[in-house]
């Protein structure tokens, strides 16, 4: 039988964690992300499960870190919920919401520091200057989809992209740190 060793969006072992300059870089290979979309006519049952396991749903440009998820408002009636599973969410929204595992779709950098605006602000045309704690966005950095989530204003965000263009992101953030 094989050995199968896991790995993550970045290739290695243990997750990337780098510090440069005065931000600090970090790859989270452990997230649990699915997408919920509200399935047509079943609004009713939709926000009664959505009120059950997720809490108030965010607005159009928000997300954040309600316990026990995060979610983040993608589209109309569509959301990211990171922290609990697919199969959880099918149970609870049953025939009101189509759900799908997206664990293995997203790479996750946390991004911290005093300079991450001006290192985000290199990377984007999101203004990240006045996002507050629990605004989300979604915007191209370097030519790949991707969302910012603000977790501090101003010193703490996340960064899902593309797991297949994993390497391509953390070229692009390795880059904006450094070039500080």
């Amino acid at each position: 039988m094989a050995s199968l060793t896991p790995t993550t969006a970045l290739g290695g072992t243990i997750p990337f964690d780098e510090t440069i300059g005065g931000n600090r870089i970090r790859e989270v290979s452990d997230a649990v992300m699915a997408s919920l979309a509200m399935l047509k006519g079943k609004g009713a049952a939709f926000k009664k499960a959505a009120a059950s396991q997720l809490g108030t749903l965010p607005a159009p440009g928000n997300g954040g870190s309600d316990k026990p998820a995060s979610t983040v408002w993608m589209g109309s009636d569509q959301y990211l919920v990171e922290g609990i599973d697919a199969a959880t969410l099918s149970a609870t929204f049953g025939a009101s919401a189509a759900v799908t595992d997206q664990s293995d779709a997203w790479v996750r950098f946390d991004v911290t520091g005093d300079d991450v605006i001006a290192m985000l602000e290199r990377l984007s045309g999101a203004n990240t200057r006045k996002m507050k704690a629990g605004s989300a966005t979604r915007t191209a950095i370097h030519h790949m989809h991707c969302v910012i989530v603000c977790r501090a204003a101003k010193t703490d965000f996340t960064i899902l992209g593309p797991r297949s263009s994993a390497a391509s992101l953390h070229h692009a953030l390795v880059a904006a740190a450094a070039s500080l």
